[in-house]
């Protein structure tokens, strides 16, 4: 119903803001509306979506828009996250608005058709103004009293052989049937697919319909292969006892107050059999958990663990999800109907009641940090939430990242270790293989060592698998001419394209731009176009010439598209059904092959090329991580490790899975250039049509941060990527001792939103 429509509803000056690039909008809205609540409102270029701050004292004086209808009958969002969310604006400098969606979906709207409460319509309340009724309705809904049922429209997630519809990229045609019309607006409006049930109920279009429109090309219908409802299906609660390590991690932590916990335990150590037994303990006290993974590829195997110990109690959040999918995990959540939530960094801020316990795997991978806006954190907002919350929060992992080692040698965080593997799985065996002696004995460049291809041969002959490792998509990396020395560059990014033989393209993986490799070169005219460097499309067609009979899996993003690829890959690995493994930084962390006894790694100080103070911690963290998955069964493993640098420290550590010798080194260079942990970094970040205009941006803004004490600043300088689509970037890096200064910087000087200068705060990349 819309409310410009209704007389009996006072409407007074009301802040409304908007999940745009927009300062709050005041608008006129029902009297007494509780900050929190979505509404719809009307902009000049469409509809939009936003939270309602409060009234506006100061409206201005022109004549007000009413908003368009009230989604929510109070803030469904439990107050413990609302205090988050509030938390995070002010830390991040962004608004409410923003962080909302990634709460709730916009697609999740309460179904006003049910009556609510003693026969009592929602419309009748809002019609009267009744807000203290609701009010009322929605506290006593937060603390469970009156669950009120049936609130809120909700989807089942069902299991394998569902259809999914799809719509193509093939414009409307110019005449279409009012039925065919439906499904396709539907479609558009659900973000582009659905369940073919979802759609089919929704719209009352027939089969022979949705037929008629695929044989037009305008959708398309594909069996969805639910593979984890069928690992659900097979899975069994295989519990482990817990040896005297996990024991005594298990119970260092208390599970009735808050307390951050660094879980630090070698690769194949069981962390996440503490993790089980924690969260076991939790639901038994009537309690929730969140459990955060940074990639999906992670979820499966998780999901069926937690499904064969916790049948029917897993709800799950992450962005492949569909519509219906995510629309009815989320309201289980906030209807309570799920004690155990898994999902990605955007979890962090899912509408989960009476936390007990919060898991962060994997806790210094960076997918935890958003490189869009909102540009949030999830492993610090973990631990602020679990603060709020007041449960323990534990940080796991084999590498942990040097700010959270820091905190638990500063006694911030209580560090728990697991130093061994389970009884008779060792670690495994780590050979160097130094390129530049390979380089001097072949009189070319190696790809294949001779110690890496024996042990490829060896482990076929054995059946067993292997993996080989290189951080690099396409076949070659760039193409150069050899006349004038020139390489082919992408038209709109200042990085070079990346030749994809399988395609016949030369791509640009920044802005998707591709062309036709040309046949002379662009720049001179000579026919003496080269490509350079491998990737692992070129490795895995060299495998298939020197191990004809072994069947090879290619894992990475270039085969990983489309949706269940990944699962489906992993779990034919984990089956057996794969003798060679090739992929990208996508296999490195968190799977678990029982087959797997060789990892190799091609080019391991690659990382250490980039212009970044972390290049070092993340390429110890890559080899350490990827070396662990060899040898996790009952069999030896071994790691073949081809390098031109293996003095490095990173590498070196690497080799013998010395994580402390090498934090211990780091953080003094860390502290000597004065790099975070021992400061804290603030990036802002320009974009203009020409470098010049991006500049004066940043020296606008560098002028009004001078006056602020404790602050030190580097730059305007350009950005290592100084142009993406066609934007010339620049950077101004902001350093302090005290997280404190930066808070007063960020207060002091807020930027204006959808301005030329964004900020990052804390950030991880400086690409």
């Amino acid at each position: 119903m819309s409310l410009r429509q209704n007389k009996t509803v006072n409407l007074i000056p009301t802040r409304i803001e908007l999940a745009r690039p927009l300062p709050p909008l005041t608008y006129l809205a029902p009297e007494g509306i509780p900050p929190g609540v979505r509404v719809r409102v009307k902009l000049r270029n469409g509809a939009a979506m936003g939270v309602v701050l409060g009234p506006d004292a100061t409206p201005p004086s022109v004549k007000l828009k009413a908003i368009e209808s009230i989604v929510d009958p109070f803030p469904l969002l439990p107050p413990n996250l609302r205090d988050l969310l509030a938390f995070a604006a002010d830390y991040y400098a962004v608004g409410v608005a923003h962080l909302m969606p990634l709460c709730l979906p916009n697609v999740l709207v309460p179904d006003w058709k049910v009556e609510i409460e003693k026969g009592v319509r929602l419309a009748d309340l809002r019609d009267e103004g009744r807000w203290t009724e609701l009010a009322a309705l929605g506290d006593a809904w937060h603390r469970g009293e009156k669950p009120l049922q049936g609130l809120l429209h909700r989807r089942e997630r069902r299991g394998a052989g569902l259809t999914e519809v799809r719509r193509t990229g093939v414009p409307h045609p110019l005449k279409v049937t009012p039925a065919q019309a439906k499904a396709l607006v539907a479609l558009e409006e659900a973000g582009g697919a659905m369940l073919e049930s979802d759609l089919r109920e929704r719209t009352g279009v027939s089969a022979a319909i949705l037929a008629l429109l695929e044989s037009k090309g305008l959708i398309q219908r594909t069996k969805r292969l639910d593979l984890l409802s069928r690992r659900r299906e097979e899975g069994l609660d295989h519990r482990v006892v817990l040896n005297e390590e996990q024991c005594a991690a298990a119970e260092a932590v208390d599970l009735a107050r808050f307390g951050a916990h660094l879980l630090y335990g070698v690769t194949g150590s069981g962390k996440t059999e503490v993790y089980l037994e924690l969260a076991e303990r939790v639901l038994s006290q009537g309690k929730r958990v969140l459990w955060l993974v940074p990639e999906i590829g992670l979820t499966p195997r998780l999901l069926a663990r937690l499904e064969a110990r916790f049948p029917g109690l897993v709800a799950l959040g992450h962005a492949e999800l569909n519509i219906s999918e995510k629309q009815a995990d989320v309201v289980r959540l906030l209807q309570d109907e799920a004690p155990i939530f898994v999902g990605v960094r955007n979890a962090v801020l899912a509408p989960l009641r009476n936390i007990g316990l919060i898991v962060v795997d994997e806790e210094q991978e960076s997918s935890y940090k958003s490189e869009e806006h909102p540009r949030i954190h999830a492993r610090d907002l973990a631990i602020k939430r679990g603060q709020i919350e007041r449960c323990p929060v534990i940080l796991g992992s084999a590498t942990p990242s040097l700010e959270s080692w820091h905190s638990a040698q500063q006694g911030r965080y209580k560090l728990l270790r697991l130093t061994q593997r389970p009884l008779g799985i060792n670690l495994p065996e780590v050979q160097v293989v130094d390129l530049r002696d390979a380089y001097r004995e072949q009189r070319k460049r190696v790809v294949f060592s001779k110690s890496l291809l024996a042990g490829i041969s060896d482990s076929l002959a054995r059946g067993e698998q292997a993996m080989l490792l290189l951080n690099r998509r396409g076949f070659e990396n760039f193409w150069m001419c050899r006349s004038c020395g020139k390489t082919l560059d992408c038209h709109h990014c200042a990085v070079s394209l990346t030749y994809h033989k399988g395609a016949y393209r030369l791509r640009c993986h920044l802005c998707g731009f591709e062309a036709v490799p040309p046949e002379v070169c662009p720049h001179c005219g000579a026919n003496h176009l080269r490509g350079v460097g491998e990737g692992t499309e070129q490795i895995e067609n060299q495998l298939q010439a020197l191990f004809p009979k072994a069947r090879i899996l290619r894992l990475d993003r270039d085969t990983t598209s489309r949706k269940g690829s990944m699962e489906a890959g992993l779990l034919a690995a984990e089956r057996g059904q794969v003798d060679i493994l090739v992929g990208t930084q996508m296999l490195a962390k968190g799977h678990n092959f029982p087959q797997l006894t060789l990892v190799g790694i091609l080019n391991a100080d690659q990382g250490l090329r980039f212009p970044d103070f972390r290049a070092a911690e993340r390429t110890f963290q890559l080899l350490t991580q990827v070396a662990g998955r060899s040898g996790r069964a009952d069999k030896q493993g071994r790691v073949i490790l081809q390098t031109y640098s293996p003095d490095h420290p990173a590498i070196a550590c690497a080799i013998r899975q010395d994580f402390e010798g090498f934090a211990e080194q780091e953080l003094r260079y860390r502290e000597a250039l004065a790099y975070p942990p021992s400061t804290v970094l603030a990036l802002y970040r320009s974009e203009g049509d020409t470098l010049e205009i991006a500049k004066q941006a940043l020296e606008a803004q560098k002028t009004r941060l001078s006056p602020i004490p404790g602050l030190r600043m580097l730059g305007p300088l350009e950005a290592p990527v100084s142009k993406v689509r066609d934007r010339f970037r620049m950077h101004l890096l902001v350093k302090a001792r005290q997280r404190s200064a930066i808070s007063t910087a960020l207060a002091a000087t807020a930027l204006a939103p959808g301005g030329p200068v964004v900020l990052d705060r804390d950030p991880l990349s400086f690409g």
